[in-house]
């Protein structure tokens, strides 16, 4: 997991906490509560209070998270050989 440090990675993986650089992206970490060929479930929680939580389908660009001037995440689902992957990509959420 400490691949995933700068924010850009492909992590084979079930439910994990990924710890992210926060002095880069504010935020320490990102937790996948659940993953499957089909979604992702990931949650971010604020340092300062509060979190957020989304679903992803297959892709990436679908979702991300990000903070003012902070460098944003992208945050997507891949198969690699027919497996679940956590795919974070660091780039401006559209």
């Amino acid at each position: 997991m400490q691949d995933c440090f700068d924010g850009d990675c492909t992590l084979l993986t079930g439910p994990a906490t990924i710890p992210l650089d926060a002095a880069t992206f504010y935020y320490p970490s990102v937790q996948v509560t659940a993953i499957s060929a089909a979604s992702l479930t990931y949650r971010v929680v604020y340092p300062h209070g509060g979190e957020i939580q989304s679903t992803v389908g297959l892709g990436l660009g679908g979702a991300g998270f990000g903070f003012r001037e902070f460098p944003a995440i992208r945050v997507g689902l891949a198969l690699v050989d027919g497996v679940p992957a956590l795919v974070l990509q660091p780039g401006a959420l559209s």
